[in-house]
């Protein structure tokens, strides 16, 4: 199992420069959008300034070693390149890993899973996105690799090396918890006969290590902790039905409804025609109850903030590796039919082809062209201008374009409450000494113009529907973002600018449908 043939190295040799082609193209050419700007002022601090940072806000709620590699590019001359480093390394690295953990399970999928992840477009956004989602599921199957490796073996090395990896994990997300608490599971996977059933011991000794590279962190953040707040009371997102989102994690691991069903159902029989059915029971249930704990974990607690396929990365390849794992098991029970129709073969194709699809419009597309509307706006922007934030997530990435950066990790803003519960936020900013002042509000926007100021309004697609339909905001301006990894992939996060102009009120705008 453990050789190597000629032919499969020379396969993963192409797909690794194949998949580096793929996530090199144009990955820094497109905009920040509004999480890379937090990426760019979360990793402008070194080691001792992050761990100054971590002691005053312990609940902050992503842990410091993305930020602290991130930071080695710093200054960030071309953030839109230098942010994106670390991701397009591992993203790039994460292809010939998963054909060495894929082969762990069973030769037959190393190759399959390895050519899969090389076109799946999802994958390519994430290693060509300034956040951590990349390198995150990169240590995640290092973890998985050598974790099945002591559990083949034996070695003591392979285990030292899972609990530093499980360390690496826990110091780069928190969403890696639920991984580290369900990849226990595998304790009682059983291979082959040949191999030695695991010790008590060696479950001690893993767990013992991993809290020994883990504990400092927690015990740092747990003496700094005076309860400072866990969620950011901002976030007032409708977190969604359970069904709903395992619905949303299929449809961006799986493009397409073809894909999609052939997916789910593969999973579904798995058990149905693995030899070993305690086997396929526990590598479905190393990913699937992880994700239905969590969702529910975050409904019980009312934590208002969504949930995105993005926070469950690091189960993706186990996911394909079952899929594939139940292709197989197809295959074998069926051995007659092979002869006329290969089962594998034609689910590569579907899946390269689902993904082949949408690449292309990826490629063209923007994330979030903040930086285009910035520059609009920096043309078109007069003495006494007013810019409004329909959305109320584009501010950070305004100032950004505008070289207006924050004192601190994040951007400070200025709020109030009036009567009849109208909440105002407002920054204020300088450019070209001119004072200008961004603004959102639940109540807009005859306020703004009242002194006969002229009013920017920068809305996403819903809002832009309702503003087109009033004849005094002028549309002045669209920036794409039809393909960002949000909420969903893809999330059309464009940005449309229109122009209120008490002078002008009648001005024509740009003549541009809005679907």
């Amino acid at each position: 199992m453990n050789n190597f043939s000629k032919k499969e190295i020379l396969l993963v040799l192409l797909c690794l420069l194949v998949g580096f082609v793929l996530r090199f193209y144009t990955f820094d050419q497109k905009s920040l959008w509004v999480d890379e700007v937090y990426t760019f002022n979360d990793s402008r601090y070194g080691f001792k300034e992050q761990i100054a940072f971590y002691k005053e806000n312990p609940t902050f709620l992503h842990p410091p070693l993305f930020f602290i590699l991130t930071h080695q590019f710093y200054p960030f001359n071309n953030p839109e390149r230098e942010l994106r480093i670390i991701p397009l390394i591992f993203g790039t690295l994460s292809i010939p890993i998963f054909y060495l953990l894929a082969r762990q399970f069973s030769t037959s999928i190393a190759i399959p899973c390895t050519i899969s992840l090389t076109f799946m477009t999802y994958h390519i956004s994430l290693s060509q996105d300034g956040r951590s989602y990349a390198l995150l599921m990169f240590f995640g199957m290092v973890c998985l690799y050598f974790f099945l490796r002591y559990l083949k073996t034996s070695e003591k090395l392979p285990l030292i090396l899972t609990s530093l990896f499980y360390a690496l994990l826990f110091h780069t997300s928190y969403s890696s918890i639920p991984f580290m608490i369900s990849s226990q599971l595998l304790w009682f996977y059983r291979f082959d006969d040949g191999y030695k059933n695991p010790t008590r011991t060696s479950f001690l000794t893993l767990i013992s290590l991993t809290l020994i590279f883990c504990l400092p962190w927690v015990i740092f953040l747990g003496l700094n902790y005076k309860n400072q707040p866990i969620m950011n009371p901002y976030h007032t997102e409708i977190l969604g039905s359970l069904l709903s989102i395992l619905y949303w994690i299929l449809n961006d691991w799986t493009p397409h409804l073809p894909l999609m069903i052939a997916s789910a159902i593969l999973l579904f029989v798995l058990p149905f025609f693995a030899n070993n059915k305690k086997n396929a029971i526990i590598l479905l249930a190393l990913f699937s109850f992880p994700m239905g704990g969590l969702i529910l974990f975050c409904k019980y607690l009312n934590i208002t903030h969504f949930i995105t396929s993005r926070y469950f990365i690091i189960f993706f390849p186990l996911f394909l590796m079952s899929i594939y794992l139940s292709l197989h098991s197809i295959e074998m029970k069926l051995h007659h039919l092979k002869t006329f129709i290969r089962f594998t073969f034609i689910f590569i194709l579907l899946f390269i082809g689902s993904n082949v699809t949408i690449l292309p419009l990826y490629y063209q597309s923007q994330k979030q062209d903040i930086k285009g509307m910035v520059s609009y706006l920096k043309s078109h922007l007069k003495p006494g201008d007013k810019i409004f934030d329909g959305d109320r997530i584009l501010t950070p990435g305004i100032l950004h374009y505008f070289g207006v950066y924050p004192e601190g990790r994040q951007y400070s803003v200025k709020f109030k409450q009036e009567a009849g519960n109208i909440i105002e936020y407002r920054k204020s900013f300088q450019y070209q000494n001119e004072l200008f002042t961004i603004y959102w509000s639940n109540s807009c926007c005859t306020q703004y113009v009242a002194d006969g100021s002229r009013l920017w309004i920068a809305v996403g697609k819903d809002s832009a529907k309702i503003f087109k339909e009033d004849s005094a905001f002028v549309f002045t301006g669209y920036f794409d973002g039809s393909f960002l990894n949000w909420t969903r992939f893809p999330t059309d996060a464009s940005i449309y600018l229109f122009l209120l102009d008490p002078s002008s009120p009648y001005e024509k705008g740009i003549d541009r449908l809005i679907k």
